[in-house]
């Protein structure tokens, strides 16, 4: 009795997921998948009547059961200053005593987009696995490497040297920047990632030198916590270190330096490094967290030299 008891409430909380996944998207979120590419649009309206719209595009690589339920993307109108001290780094003292332009999400785009995808396997244990035909779609997304996501709205406005960027957090975490382009159109802000969370666009007024040298220092953490063998984590961070010397005389040479780095993360990814997210999260994705953090350092080091991202 227990068993089909255990059965029908699986059954019941799976039907109820399945409807609170269709009856979100519907209502603010509309999610759709072509092949390798997830697209989501957005239209969230606050209290007071205002609309706020956006289109979001995220291209993986070589991805597994890609669909809109398993991608479980969804949107929210934020809390401004809840959003502010997640970009500030949590009471950053620098931010406080006003000695830092910190970034900050502009009031007139309050949109958090949160990609959570679901480990779905609970719902089939204890015999209940002959149901999961009836839940098509529900299995595990998982992908290689790094997905590029694109946030595009028309409530901000571009202009040249645009101060707004991507930045990623784990929910309810520290947000950080993960900006490799930005584009008109009114604003599109584009990042890669090796993992998921929350997402926002945040306007970020920093020098690009600033916004390096504190990149430079969050690939090096991510690399030291890397399982990866020590031959080739000295061989990254000696390139990362050259970054770092060079950064203030020839930023030329800097970059060529990180384009190694990025170069030598691509070559053994997959073998030498993790390469795999996956919605169970019982790996860790080392090769698409560090080229995250590489190529957003990129982007702020191309800055230095007055010119685009990806020249």
């Amino acid at each position: 009795m227990r068993f089909w008891l255990r059965q029908w409430s699986c059954f019941v909380l799976a039907g109820a997921l399945y409807l609170a996944l269709a009856t979100g998207a519907s209502a603010q979120v509309v999610v759709t998948v072509d092949g390798d590419t997830a697209y989501a649009t957005i239209s969230l309206t606050d209290n007071n009547g205002v609309t706020y719209d956006a289109d979001v595009t995220i291209v993986f690589d070589t991805p597994q059961n890609l669909t809109p339920q398993a991608l479980n993307l969804t949107a929210t109108i934020a809390d401004v200053n809840d959003v502010n001290r997640r970009l500030r780094g949590d009471g950053n003292a620098n931010c406080l005593l006003g000695l830092l332009n910190c970034p900050t999400i502009d009031p007139d785009f309050p949109i958090v987009v949160t990609v959570e995808p679901i480990d779905f396997p609970w719902l089939f244990r204890d015999g209940f696995e002959t149901t999961t035909d009836a839940f098509d779609g529900f299995n595990d997304l998982s992908f290689l490497n790094t997905y590029q996501m694109d946030i595009h709205t028309h409530d901000l406005s571009y202009v040249n040297n645009s101060p707004y960027r991507l930045y990623k957090a784990p929910v309810d975490g520290n947000f950080h920047d993960v900006t490799n382009d930005v584009l008109p159109g009114s604003v599109r802000v584009r990042g890669r990632g090796g993992a998921f969370s929350d997402f926002v666009v945040a306007s970020d007024t920093r020098l690009p030198l600033t916004v390096s040298l504190q990149k430079i220092l969050q690939l090096n953490a991510r690399i030291v916590v890397a399982a990866i063998s020590d031959g080739l984590r000295l061989d990254l961070l000696t390139l990362l270190a050259k970054v770092d010397t060079l950064i203030l005389v020839d930023v030329v040479g800097a970059l060529a330096a990180l384009d190694e780095l990025i170069d030598l993360i691509d070559l053994n990814a997959g073998t030498e490094i993790a390469n795999v997210w996956s919605a169970h999260r019982d790996v860790v994705n080392d090769a698409g967290e560090m080229t995250e953090l590489a190529d957003t350092l990129r982007f702020s080091m191309v800055r230095l030299l007055g010119g685009t991202a990806n020249p």
